[in-house]
C-alpha cells in the first residue's frame, strides 16, 4: 500500500511543478481520473505477433523460456519507447493462466498463439481438480512479471489474472455454456415439475460448483503473484468469455458478476479492475454502478459496433467522453487490429487526432490502447499513433 501512495503522490507532485510524468505515473493517474500531462498509451505485447518484431521468435520458443520473453519484450520496448503501459508483458497467451497446471493441455505451434486442446474436465472428474502449484507455464508467467517490473519500473506492467468464468472455461471448454444454461433454466423454472424435467437434462448444480472452484483458483493465482513481491497496483481480472455477444450484459451481471466481485474484493486495496467489454455507451454506464466494473478496464469501446475498416463511430467517442466526465471514470479508447492493419496512415492519424482533441478539450483523462497487431501490419503505423498522441493529446 505504501508503494501505491508513494507513486500517486510522486505523480501529482510532478504535475504541480510541471515535470513530465513517466509511463507508469501517467497511466496510474489516469486510472484515478486525475490530471495528467497527456493521453496515456497502452500496447498489449501478447497481441503483437512475435514475427513482426523478430523472425527468430515464435510461440514454441516463447512458451518455453522466461529469457526469450524478456529478450523480445526488450526489443518491443526499444522499438516503441513512448508506450506508457504494457500488459501482459509476455507472449505465453492463455498458456500462462494456470489451467495447464490444473490439467488442461495446450496446443502450441510456432505461428499461432497457444490455445486449449484438451480440457482438464475432459480427462478427470471435478473431484480430482486441485489448485495449481508454482510450476510450469504459470511459474514462467509469474517469473516474467517479476523480471519486467524489476527491469522496467517506469512502465505500468501489472499482473493480469483470469477471473472465475474464464478459468472455468479453460478447465471445462464450451460445455460450460451448456452448464450455465441448465443452471439458469433451473433457477427460473416456474415450479417443481419443470425443475425435475430440467434435472433429466443434466446436473444444474454443476455450474455453481465449478464457478466456486474457479473463484478460489483465481484468488489463489493472484496471491501467487503477490507472494513473489510483485507490485499488484492496477491488476486486471479478465472475464473475456463472459463478454457480449457470447453472453448478454444482463446474464453477466445477474449470474457471473457475484463471482467477479468476490475475486475483486480479495485484491481491492491494489485498485484492481475486473476487465469487461461493454457493447454500448449505455451498457458502460450501467455496469459502472457495480464496484468491480467501475475502472478503466471496463470503460472502453472494444465491443462497440464497427464499420467495414474496424472503426467505431465518432458518436460513441463523444458519448463516452461525456459519460467519463459525468461518472469520473477514465475512458480507454482501443484501436482495433483490423483498422491498424488495413487503415491508411492518413485515416489513422485523423482518427487519433479526433479522439485526442475530444479528450483534451473536455479535460477528460484518457488512454489510447492498441488492442491487437496482427500479421501483415506495418509497425510504422504504431509509431504514427504514438507520435499523434504526443502531437494532439497534450493537456493544456
Amino acid at each position: 500500500m505504501f508503494r501505491i501512495v508513494k507513486d500517486i503522490v510522486k505523480g501529482k507532485v510532478k504535475m504541480t511543478v510541471g515535470r513530465p510524468l513517466n509511463g507508469g505515473e501517467r497511466f496510474l493517474l489516469i486510472s484515478l481520473f486525475s490530471r495528467v500531462d497527456r493521453v496515456a498509451t497502452l500496447l498489449v505485447p501478447s497481441n503483437v505477433h512475435p514475427q513482426l518484431l523478430d523472425p527468430n521468435y515464435d510461440f514454441v520458443r516463447l512458451t518455453s523460456s522466461v529469457e526469450a520473453n524478456l529478450e523480445l519484450f526488450t526489443i518491443l520496448r526499444e522499438r516503441f519507447p513512448q508506450v506508457d503501459a504494457a500488459m501482459p508483458a509476455s507472449w505465453l497467451g492463455l498458456a500462462g493462466c494456470g489451467q495447464v497446471e490444473m490439467g488442461t493441455t495446450m496446443r502450441i505451434s510456432p505461428m499461432i498463439e497457444p490455445s486449449p486442446e484438451i480440457y482438464a474436465l475432459d480427462t478427470k472428474s471435478f473431484e480430482e481438480l486441485e489448485l495449481p502449484k508454482m510450476e510450469g507455464f504459470l511459474k514462467t508467467q509469474i517469473d516474467l512479471c517479476v523480471e519486467i517490473q524489476d527491469q522496467y519500473p517506469e512502465m505500468m506492467s501489472p499482473p493480469i489474472i483470469e477471473g472465475s468464468f474464464d478459468l472455468a472455461i479453460l478447465l471445462r471448454g464450451e460445455k460450460l455454456f451448456q452448464d450455465f444454461i441448465l443452471y439458469k433454466d433451473f433457477l427460473n423454472a416456474r415450479d417443481s415439475v419443470h425443475k425435475e424435467k430440467i434435472k433429466k437434462r443434466g446436473d444444474p448444480t454443476f455450474f455453481p460448483k465449478i464457478m466456486d472452484f474457479a473463484t478460489e483458483a483465481s484468488i489463489h493465482i493472484g496471491k501467487m503473484y503477490k507472494d513473489q513481491g510483485i507490485n499488484m497496483l492496477g491488476m486486471v481480472i479478465v472475464n473475456q468469455y463472459a463478454n457480449p455477444p457470447i453472453m448478454s450484459p444482463e446474464d453477466f451481471l445477474t449470474y457471473i458478476y457475484p463471482y467477479v466481485e468476490t475475486v475483486w474484493k480479495e485484491f481491492k486495496k491494489h485498485r484492481p479492475t475486473a476487465g469487461y467489454m461493454p457493447p454500448s455507451p449505455s451498457s458502460a454506464k450501467e455496469i459502472s454502478k457495480y464496484p468491480a466494473l467501475s475502472g478503466i478496464a471496463c470503460f472502453n469501446n472494444y465491443m462497440f459496433p464497427q464499420n467495414e475498416i474496424g472503426l467505431t463511430s465518432d458518436t460513441y467517442d463523444e458519448e463516452m467522453i461525456n459519460l467519463s466526465k459525468e461518472l469520473k471514470t477514465p475512458y480507454q479508447h482501443l484501436i482495433h487490429g483490423k483498422f491498424l492493419r488495413d487503415g491508411t496512415k492518413k485515416e489513422i492519424e485523423a482518427h487519433v487526432k479526433k479522439v485526442c482533441e475530444l479528450a483534451v478539450e473536455n479535460k477528460v483523462p484518457m488512454g489510447i490502447g492498441i488492442a491487437a497487431v496482427p500479421l501483415g501490419t506495418d509497425l510504422s503505423k504504431i509509431d504514427l499513433i504514438l507520435e499523434s498522441v504526443n502531437a494532439y493529446g497534450v493537456y493544456k
